[in-house]
């Protein structure tokens, strides 16, 4: 567990990221195996403190045992029984070994916890690195598909734009064909009618209004 909470720790997120396949669905499983290291830790943490708080617990009783011990010890030499103060002393003894082998377990429980501390802050330091990571990569792969969609539509939309231009050209090519007069051509032939129009009436005019030519009278000759 330890040597896995270190590579977890140490662990080049970055350079994880570019050698994975899925880079988003690596990151998620690199946060939840953070996440169960650090729920192992706590739970490690937990059986660490009940140990230490049972180790100074039995300190308190076995110093107040050494100290009973100690006054056993007087009271016998008081009473001259030096034997007896003799077993309470070495009883005093096994005591105070007892202290100080509790003593370093607690010191021991002390470091343990230090070290457990330290790894579940550099793990929760770990973990917002990669839940940013996975967030960012979540929002480049979003943007990707969205770019990817939209490229489509773009092509889609200027295949259809070069339909309707083709479509146009032709249109336009059509009515090129087609007889076509500009309204230059059309006033100028109207107006040569007009003009035809007023000659002929005016020549019409002019028949009607010119004197009818007198007939030759014929004769015999004399």
């Amino acid at each position: 567990m330890a040597i896995q909470i270190k590579e977890l720790i140490s662990s080049n997120v970055t350079s994880a990221i570019e050698a994975a396949s899925n880079p988003a669905k690596m990151l998620t499983l690199l946060q939840r195996e953070i996440e169960e290291s650090i729920i192992s830790l706590t739970g490690d943490r937990t059986r660490v403190t009940q140990h230490k708080k049972r180790l100074e617990a039995s300190l308190v009783q076995h110093e107040l045992k050494e100290a009973d011990w100690g006054d056993k010890a007087k009271t016998a030499m008081d009473h001259g029984r030096e034997d007896l103060a003799r077993q309470a002393l070495l009883a005093r003894e096994d005591c105070r070994q007892a202290i100080a082998r509790l003593k370093d377990e607690i010191a021991a429980a002390d470091a343990s916890l230090a070290e457990i501390d330290a790894a579940i802050r550099e793990l929760e330091a770990k973990r917002e690195e990669t839940r940013a990571q996975a967030r960012a990569q979540i929002a480049a792969d979003e943007a990707a598909r969205a770019g990817s969609a939209g490229g489509a539509a773009s092509r889609a939309e200027a295949h259809l734009n070069r339909i309707n231009t083709l479509g146009q050209r032709a249109q336009f090519a059509t009515e090129d064909e087609a007889p076509s007069r500009t309204n230059a051509s059309v006033d100028r032939e109207i107006e040569e009618m007009r003009r035809a129009s007023a000659v002929e009436a005016e020549l019409a005019a002019l028949k009607a209004s010119a004197p009818v030519p007198a007939k030759k009278a014929g004769g015999k000759g004399k």
